[in-house]
């Protein structure tokens, strides 16, 4: 029996774990799936849909992706936590959880210099007392290999659904891997998942991670720079609204020479909502003229609202360059006079503010479609904002 994380350890210290520790560990029953209404579909992109942890819509015509033995999955993802175990500090106990009760696991693999693009959908809807549902994904990029990768988790409003996903990315060199991932789930989920990369010599992977949805959710990524090169560029932004909670922790390892990480967080708490970023990176001895920077800041409108940023080094070289800033704070107040100064009421003033913090992360996800659902998403969320009137986002 894999025990669950606790508060105790400091790398959860931030996450509510209630929500998680009250569903059921083992896998929603298999069922008819629920009728669910699925947002449009991004054009040119493949679609894989799947409900409660299990494929719910036929395999697309010309499938680049497949479906994998759950059993057979497992195991060799347990063997690749098991090596990153040796060089990580992250607790893969959710992880291992997923592995050994996951039923279905899409697999996605490009060929040398192939392309692709891709969007799975898992939606949950099941209440949590009657199990939890083990998302799972796989990929592998060969050398040269490009994928745009849309990864979206929906939930049915009023559900207490409790998920533990899993995400395995391998990239080969060359590759590059865009991977926009965005969750909101219904308010009473509990959303955590599991993000694993290692990318190869002068390999991209570039990961664009919103929250919104969720009463509680947890992101654990730990991405391995391991070859010559190497690039990762992280950009986050979550939105905790009433008694949320969302938090992250981020682990990159620079452990080839010449590798960059570029980090960016931005995160809106308001009334007693919580945030939290843990950006953490590691720069082992022989990583020589690697570059890291980080940005972490998160922005409190409510009175009982909490957020913690915090940038972690370790580094074990001296040739290396790294900078990082991490703030939390309410609304600038001389930005907030100028703009009252010219005449803009305050309720606009504020949404104004809060959107363009927000949009600092925001703008960065690709597709435009996508990124326009989420910016629509952010206006619901923050009333001030939405007291623009439809100004920032089209109609």
């Amino acid at each position: 029996m894999i025990a669950l994380p606790t508060q105790r350890d400091e790398n959860w210290r931030y996450a509510n774990l209630r929500p998680l520790a009250k569903a059921s560990v083992e896998a929603v029953a298999q069922r008819d799936p629920p009728a669910v209404e699925l947002p449009p579909p991004l054009a040119g992109f493949e679609r894989w849909v799947f409900v409660d942890g299990r494929l719910s819509s036929g395999v697309p015509a010309g499938a680049v992706a497949r479906l994998l033995d759950a059993r057979t999955a497992g195991a060799a993802f347990a063997a690749q936590l098991d090596d990153s175990i040796a060089s990580a500090g992250v607790d893969f106990a959710l992880a291992r959880i997923n592995a050994a009760r996951g039923d279905e696991v899409l697999h996605l693999a490009l060929p040398d210099s192939a392309s692709a693009s891709v969007e799975v959908l898992f939606i949950a809807t099941a209440p949590g007392a009657s199990g939890t549902s083990y998302p799972r994904l796989q990929v592998h990029a060969a050398r040269g290999a490009r994928l745009h990768l849309v990864e979206r988790h929906l939930g049915t409003q009023g559900a207490d659904s409790a998920v533990n996903a899993a995400v395995d990315l391998a990239l080969a060199a060359d590759a590059m891997v865009q991977h926009a991932r965005v969750q909101h789930a219904g308010d009473s989920a509990a959303c955590f998942d599991t993000l694993v990369a290692h990318v190869g010599e002068r390999a991209c992977y570039k990961l664009q991670t919103v929250m919104l949805g969720g009463l509680a959710s947890r992101s654990t990524l730990f991405i391995q720079l391991a070859g010559r090169a190497a690039r990762c560029e992280l950009t986050a932004a979550a939105v905790a609204n009433g008694i949320q909670t969302h938090d992250v922790f981020a682990e990159i390892e620079h452990a080839a020479p010449d590798t960059v990480t570029r980090e960016l967080f931005r995160g809106i708490a308001t009334e007693r909502g919580k945030l939290a970023f843990n950006g953490k990176i590691i720069v082992r001895e022989n990583a020589h003229e690697s570059d890291s920077e980080q940005s972490l800041k998160s922005l409190l409108t409510g009175s009982g609202a909490e957020a913690a940023a915090r940038p972690q080094l370790e580094i074990y070289t001296d040739r290396v360059r790294a900078a990082h800033g991490a703030t939390t704070g309410k609304l600038d107040d001389q930005m907030l006079f100028y703009l009252l100064s010219r005449g803009i009421e305050r309720p606009t003033a504020q949404g104004l503010l809060q959107w363009a913090f927000i949009e600092d992360a925001v703008s960065r996800v690709t597709p435009a479609a996508l990124r326009e659902v989420i910016e629509r998403a952010v206006v619901k969320r923050l009333s001030d904002v939405a007291s623009l009137d439809g100004l920032l986002v089209s109609p």
